[in-house]
């Protein structure tokens, strides 16, 4: 079915709602003139407004992942080295301060992601990780 006919389809069922509201309506305003219930027939199929289906559960939302929190430097310690695929390259980066790459850890861009962070002693050797990506 084409969107066009959905749309058409959709906005006839609407307005049989809208036609049988109205018959209802009616229907109530004549039994309450009389004073007693008037003996309406029912109609003969079964109509979607009086169908009681079960209605479908919302489907949880995932709760978005916090950044990992990136500690600062401790003393012996020189800096952090962030290994990153970049356009589908692997680059390094030396860095004395991470701040640049925090919010690319929350947020990371399209063609960047960030695979390890690491801590640098001070002869520039990896003693520590911090994050690494999964």
């Amino acid at each position: 079915m084409s969107i066009d006919e959905l749309v058409a389809v959709n906005s006839l069922l609407i307005e049989r709602e809208t036609c049988l509201a109205d018959l209802s309506h009616i229907e109530h305003t004549i039994s309450d003139i009389l004073g007693e219930a008037y003996p309406f027939e029912d109609p003969k199929v079964e109509l979607p407004s009086r169908k009681k289906g079960k209605r479908a559960k919302a489907p949880k939302k995932q709760k978005a992942k916090a950044p990992p929190k990136i500690r600062r430097l401790k003393p012996g310690e020189s800096g952090y080295r962030v290994t990153l695929l970049e356009n589908g390259e692997v680059q390094t980066h030396d860095l004395l301060d991470f701040a640049p790459f925090q919010s690319l850890l929350a947020t990371p861009l399209p063609h960047h992601r960030i695979q390890k962070v690491e801590i640098l002693d001070d002869s520039f050797e990896s003693a520590d990780i911090l994050f690494e990506s999964p």
